[in-house]
């Protein structure tokens, strides 16, 4: 096989992680800088020890776009409450894809065996990006995939965690902190907001069984008043999420976009630099955007192979 073009196109969008993990350099620089509060440098490198050793997992990004071929969240018209910048579809076509989408050869096993036979051994599985469709039965939406408008009545969550399980291989839940279908977010009913997101996370790490890890995005936001960028976990109650999800999932590891270190940092459509402190997990798309887009442009079998030689180039274990 000569390229990876052959996948199938029924997993809307798959991309290629890259887990790179470092031993911490000396117990007396130690300050714990994972998401585990008052955690010692021995307990932050057991929990990450199954990460660690996976190397390489499957992200997959899916939903209604898919319908488009446009960039999931991104080609969204309409405000964007803690962003700039407006997609080119129309928020009264993309907001209501979800009424047209039946993807009836879904099959929650057939993909994460495709993970399996390519080598992952974790599936990041997208449940909510920043348009706020939630593939998962949340009480706090009607926005979702179980929704009462939705065609395909389906929690698509639910078939790829049961899948996960039971076929062995972990589980890490992305989940975007803002949500642009929120008419709450960053008004003077931000509180509201929060209780939301809160609320979906504790959902999602109480009614799916084991989850592994949890993939937050886009913590940063675009301040229209003054102009500028601010990285404020208060905008999310990060605080509170993290000792949730602590308690609800004891071992989980957290990525660092939610303006909190976090147990990894997350370099997109590139590889990390040399680090001696700190895991990193590079998150790198085999197309050109997230979403299936048709006659996307695939990574050749050897660019691909390249990465992954680079990749390994960077582990280096320093004691």
């Amino acid at each position: 096989m000569e390229t990876l073009e052959s996948l199938p196109k029924y997993i809307a969008f798959v991309s290629l992680i890259l887990c790179s993990s470092l031993n911490l350099f000396l117990q007396a620089q130690w300050t714990a800088p994972g998401s585990l509060e008052g955690e010692t440098r021995e307990q932050y490198e057991q929990r990450m020890e199954w990460w660690e050793e996976s190397r390489l997992g499957m992200f997959v990004c899916w939903g209604p776009v898919s319908l488009t071929g446009k960039e999931i969240g991104w080609a969204r018209g309409g405000e964007r409450n803690s962003w700039n910048g407006k997609g080119d579809v129309p928020v009264e076509i993309y907001d209501n894809l979800y009424r047209h989408l039946m993807p009836t050869h879904f099959d929650a096993r057939e993909w994460v065996q495709t993970a399996l036979d390519a080598g992952c051994r974790y599936m990041i599985f997208l449940v909510k990006h920043h348009d706020g469709f939630c593939l998962f039965d949340t009480e706090y939406s009607d926005y979702k995939s179980t929704g009462a408008l939705a065609l395909w009545q389906r929690d698509v969550f639910r078939d790829i965690a049961d899948a996960c399980h039971v076929m062995g291989l972990k589980l890490v839940v992305y989940f975007s902190l803002p949500d642009w279908h929120d008419t709450n977010a960053f008004t003077e009913n931000h509180n509201k907001f929060i209780e939301t997101i809160h609320g979906q996370v504790r959902e999602i790490a109480t009614n799916y069984g084991k989850i592994d890890g949890l993939w937050f995005d886009l913590g940063r936001v675009y301040d229209k008043e003054t102009g500028e960028w601010r990285h404020d976990p208060e905008d999310w109650g990060s605080e509170e999420i993290f000792r949730m999800l602590h308690e609800l999932q004891p071992g989980i590891v957290v990525n660092n976009r939610t303006n909190l270190e976090g147990d990894f940092g997350t370099p997109e459509q590139r590889l990390g630099g040399f680090e001696k402190e700190k895991y990193w997990e590079a998150c790198v798309t085999l197309g050109t955007q997230w979403a299936w887009k048709p006659q996307d442009a695939i990574k050749s079998f050897r660019n691909v192979v390249y990465l992954l030689v680079q990749e390994a180039g960077c582990l280096q274990r320093v004691r």
